[in-house]
C-alpha cells in the first residue's frame, strides 16, 4: 500500500501543477453540454431530465476518453514506466493506481459538469440530484477500469489516441444504457426499487473491467 501511495501521490501532484488532463476534462465535458442544450433547447420537465441525464454521460465518455492516456503517457514519455515494470512493484498496484488517479481526474471533471448541467437544463438543487450520485459514482468506477486497461493497449500503438475511444465506446455501452437509465430514473423522483437492476448492471461492469485490469494490465503493458 505505500507503493500505491507513492504512485499516486505522485500523479495527483504533476496534476496539481499542470492541470492539463482536469483541465482538459472539464472544458471537452462544457462543450458537449453546451452542444446538446443547443440541440434539444431544454425548458424543464420529465423528458429534459433524461436528456439531462444521457447529456451527463455522454459528456463522461468523450471527456474521460480525451484524458484516459495522460497517466500512462508521461510513464512512457520519460522511461519511468519500463523502470517500474522491471522494480519489484506488484503490477497490480501499478492498475489500480492508474486506474484512482484516472478516477479522481474523472470525478473532478464530473463535479464541474454536473453543475453546469443543472443550470442549463434547469434542474433543482434537491433529494432527486443527489440520487444520481451513486449511478454516476458506479459508472466513473468502471469507466476508469476500462480505460486505464485499454490505456495500456493504446499507448504501445502509434494511433493509441485515436484507437482508444474507438474500443472504449463500444465495450462501455452496457454500463452506459444503465447509468442513463438509473440516473434518468433519480432525476425523474422513481423509487428505489425501479432502479436496483440497473445498479446490478454497473456493479457487474465495474467487478468485470477491475478484475480484467487486474489480471491483464501486466500483459498489455509489458513490451514484447
Amino acid at each position: 500500500m505505500g507503493a500505491f501511495g507513492a504512485l499516486l501521490r505522485k500523479d495527483l501532484r504533476l496534476e496539481l501543477r499542470a492541470g492539463e488532463t482536469v483541465l482538459t476534462l472539464i472544458g471537452l465535458s462544457i462543450l458537449i453540454l453546451v452542444a446538446i442544450v443547443f440541440a434539444f433547447n431544454p425548458v424543464g420537465g420529465a423528458q429534459d431530465a433524461a436528456t439531462a441525464a444521457g447529456a451527463l454521460w455522454v459528456a463522461m465518455i468523450f471527456a474521460g476518453t480525451a484524458g484516459a492516456t495522460q497517466a500512462l503517457a508521461a510513464e512512457r514519455e520519460n522511461g519511468c514506466l519500463r523502470a517500474l515494470l522491471v522494480s519489484p512493484l506488484d503490477r497490480a498496484l501499478l492498475f489500480f493506481a492508474k486506474m484512482t488517479a484516472d478516477l479522481v481526474f474523472i470525478a473532478v471533471g464530473q463535479t464541474v459538469a454536473v453543475i453546469i448541467l443543472v443550470l442549463f437544463f434547469n434542474l433543482d438543487f434537491d433529494r432527486r440530484l443527489a440520487a444520481m450520485a451513486l449511478p454516476l459514482a458506479l459508472g466513473i468506477i468502471g469507466f476508469a477500469a476500462l480505460t486505464t486497461l485499454l490505456a495500456g493497449i493504446a499507448g504501445r500503438l502509434r494511433a493509441g489516441a485515436l484507437l482508444l475511444p474507438l474500443l472504449a465506446v463500444p465495450l462501455f455501452v452496457p454500463a452506459l444504457i444503465a447509468g442513463v437509465k438509473a440516473s434518468a430514473l433519480a432525476l425523474a423522483g422513481a423509487p428505489l426499487a425501479d432502479r436496483l437492476i440497473w445498479f446490478k448492471i454497473l456493479v457487474a461492469f465495474d467487478v468485470l473491467f477491475t478484475s480484467a485490469g487486474y489480471m491483464l494490465f501486466e500483459s498489455v503493458v509489458t513490451e514484447g
